[in-house]
């Protein structure tokens, strides 16, 4: 777990800490502001829970589907070079031949200078830096997918293309530009849903006022203020500690 994320675990597990402390307190704890209360800090810590749980399902969905696209495309580089000698050895035309060679050497050149590394959010780095990755990821696939579809639909042109393999048909070749879609899309949609959950965690845990570590700072002062900075009550709180978000 890199510290950003043990920060806001820690940051609702404090919350608990705190509450259960509170509801101790003599004379009773008793804030004003109702957003300070037992019962909304029970409440932003169970939110706080929902928010960090849903976030941990959406990294391992984006990951997991990220993983199945790479061996996809993975899969892809090879099987265009098969594609395109089956097109050399067919009774197309010389042009049409050339032509294919043209897209082929597109989608390599493409491989070589647009595709990055995948992003990970790994021990100190920047989410927003991680999304800006994956962004430019995207558009690399969605580059490979249009150059072997043009690949595709130049095969289908070929009036004399024959084959005897059965993943180098018209058909099959076709159902791989389908697959391909569908991963990629899959994968888009996964980290648009891994962004959304990002941000309901920062709303959750670092909302101005409303969110899980405003309340418990401020529920932090309230004792202090109610209290007294010298009593049992506040000097039982104070080692609890809240992190906002970097």
């Amino acid at each position: 777990m890199n510290s950003n994320k043990r920060s806001n675990q820690q940051n609702v597990d404090n919350m608990e800490v705190f509450t259960e402390k509170a509801i101790t307190f003599e004379p009773a704890f008793n804030p004003s502001d109702a957003r300070l209360s037992i019962q909304n800090q029970k409440q932003v810590k169970v939110s706080g829970d929902k928010a960090l749980l849903g976030l941990a399902l959406a990294e391992r969905t984006s990951e997991d589907i990220a993983t199945t696209r790479n061996a996809a495309f993975d899969a892809l580089d090879p099987f265009v070079t098969r594609l395109i000698n089956a097109v050399r050895i067919s009774d197309a035309p010389a042009q049409t031949i050339e032509h294919g060679d043209s897209i082929v050497r597109e989608y390599r050149n493409q491989r070589a200078t647009e595709i990055v590394p995948p992003a990970k959010t790994a021990e100190g780095s920047d989410e927003e830096e991680s999304a800006r990755t994956n962004k430019m990821r995207n558009s690399s696939f969605n580059t490979k997918i249009e150059n072997y579809r043009n690949l595709v639909l130049l095969v289908n042109a070929i009036v004399g293309y024959k084959t005897n393999e059965t993943d180098l048909t018209v058909e099959a070749i076709s159902e791989r530009l389908d697959d391909l879609k569908r991963v990629n899309s899959a994968c888009i949609t996964a980290e648009a849903e891994l962004e959304a959950a990002r941000k309901l965690r920062d709303i959750v845990l670092y909302g101005a006022k409303t969110g899980l570590v405003d309340v418990a700072m401020d529920s932090k002062l309230y004792v202090k203020s109610a209290y007294g900075a010298t009593s049992t009550q506040y000097k039982s709180i104070s080692g609890i500690t809240f992190r906002k978000k970097k």
